[in-house]
C-alpha cells in the first residue's frame, strides 16, 4: 500500500484549505487506498517540532498544501526543502489563486529560493483551468495538474430535499432569499452586498449573511449600517454555522451571492456548496470562479459593483423560472462533478500517477 504523508493546515481554524485537508483524512476510499498520516503545520510557533514530524514519517508521497504570504512561503520553502532532501516524491496542492502575484513581490532571494525548490517537485495541483499558469515562473507546465473543489456530503441536500426546494420556487415564494455564506474580509464583497441591500429595501428580499467576523471594527461597522439604514427587517446575520445550521440556511436560500475581489481567491468551495443545493450564484469574474459560474448557472457582476447586483436581484424578482433553471443546472452539475469522492477520486488519479 501506498504511503502518503499529508503536511498542511489542519482544521482549527476553519477554511477552504483546512476543510480540503479534512476532507482527505477523513475518507473511507482514500484511506483503503494509500496508507496515510499527516503533520499539521498551522501553529507557526511550533515549527521546530513540525520539521521534525517530517523526519520522523517516512513516505513514498508527500503531499503539500502551501500558504499565501510571504512569511507563510518562507515556513514552506524551509519545509520544503528537508522533502526534498527525502528523495520521495512531493506533490504540492496549491488551494488559492495568488502565487504569480506574490511571487512578484519577493525579494531576488526569496524568488531564487522558489524558483531552485519548486521546479524539482513531481507535480503542483491547481484548482481549476484559469489558474494553470501560475506557477509559470518556477515550474515546467508539464508538471501542473487540476483538482477541483468539491461540496462536503454532509452539506448536500437530499433529493426530497431538493424537490421540496423546487416546489417552492414553482409555487413562488414570498420572498427571494439571499444568502452570503464565507468570512467577514471586505474584499469578499459582503459590503457592497449589504449597500446592495439597502437599494432593495422596497422589494421582496431578505439577505442572509453567515460567517466569521476576524476584528470587532468590522463587524460594529456591519451592524451600525443595518441599524442606521432601517435594514433590521431585511438582513439576517446569523454567526458561524456549520452542520444541520448550515444546511438549513442553504436549503431556503434561492441566491447565493459572493461578489469577491480577494487576492488570493482560488476556486470558493462555498459556491460549489450553494451550487449542490440549487442556488442561483452571483459573483465575479475573478481567480477560478469563471470556470464554474456562467450564464448557465448564474452572473457574474462587476467587481466592487452593488449596482450590478441590484440590476440581478431585480431581474430574478421578475423571471422566477430563472431561479429553477438555475437550481437544476447547478445541482445537476454539482452532482455530476463535485461530489466529494469525485474530489477524492480526482486525487486518486494523481497520486496514482506520481
Amino acid at each position: 500500500m501506498k504511503r502518503i504523508c499529508l503536511v498542511g493546515q489542519f482544521p482549527p481554524p476553519i477554511h477552504g484549505l483546512s476543510k480540503a485537508l479534512q476532507t482527505i483524512i477523513d475518507s473511507k476510499y482514500f484511506n483503503e487506498k494509500f496508507d496515510l498520516s499527516f503533520v499539521d503545520i498551522t501553529n507557526n510557533k511550533k515549527i521546530a517540532g513540525h520539521l521534525g514530524k517530517v523526519e520522523q514519517i517516512d513516505a513514498d508521497v508527500y503531499y503539500f498544501t502551501i500558504s499565501h504570504s510571504k512569511f507563510g512561503n518562507l515556513r514552506d520553502m524551509f519545509i520544503l526543502w528537508r522533502l526534498l532532501r527525502k528523495k520521495k516524491k512531493v506533490v504540492i496542492h496549491y488551494h488559492g489563486g495568488y502565487y504569480k502575484e506574490l511571487y512578484k513581490r519577493f525579494n531576488p532571494l526569496q524568488r531564487l529560493l522558489n524558483k531552485k525548490l519548486i521546479s524539482r517537485i513531481d507535480v503542483m495541483i491547481v484548482l481549476s483551468k484559469r489558474l494553470q499558469d501560475l506557477f509559470d515562473d518556477v515550474l515546467i507546465p508539464q508538471k501542473v495538474r487540476i483538482c477541483e473543489n468539491c461540496i462536503e456530503d454532509e452539506s448536500l441536500l437530499s433529493e426530497l430535499e431538493f424537490k421540496r426546494k423546487l416546489s417552492l420556487l414553482a409555487e413562488g415564494k414570498n420572498r427571494l432569499e439571499i444568502l452570503y455564506l464565507s468570512n467577514f474580509i471586505k474584499s469578499k464583497g459582503y459590503f457592497e452586498l449589504l449597500r446592495a441591500a439597502k437599494a432593495l429595501r422596497s422589494e421582496r428580499v431578505v439577505f442572509h449573511f453567515a460567517g466569521k467576523f476576524f476584528n470587532e471594527t468590522d463587524k460594529a461597522e456591519f451592524f451600525n449600517y443595518v441599524k442606521h439604514n432601517g435594514l433590521e427587517g431585511y438582513v439576517q446575520y446569523h454567526g458561524i454555522v456549520s452542520g444541520d445550521a448550515k444546511k438549513d440556511l442553504l436549503s431556503r436560500s434561492d441566491v447565493f451571492a459572493l461578489p469577491t475581489y480577494y487576492p488570493i481567491e482560488g476556486q470558493p468551495i462555498s459556491i460549489i456548496e450553494a451550487m449542490g443545493n440549487g442556488l442561483t450564484i452571483i459573483s465575479t469574474n475573478h481567480a477560478g470562479i469563471p470556470d464554474i459560474v456562467s450564464s448557465d448557472n448564474g452572473y457574474l457582476v462587476k467587481q466592487r459593483s452593488p449596482e450590478e447586483i441590484v440590476t440581478v436581484v431585480k431581474n430574478l424578482l421578475a423571471d422566477n423560472r430563472k431561479l429553477i433553471d438555475f437550481a437544476n443546472e447547478n445541482r445537476r452539475t454539482a452532482l455530476a462533478k463535485f461530489k466529494e469522492i469525485d474530489y477524492i477520486k480526482r486525487l486518486e488519479v494523481i497520486m496514482d500517477e506520481v
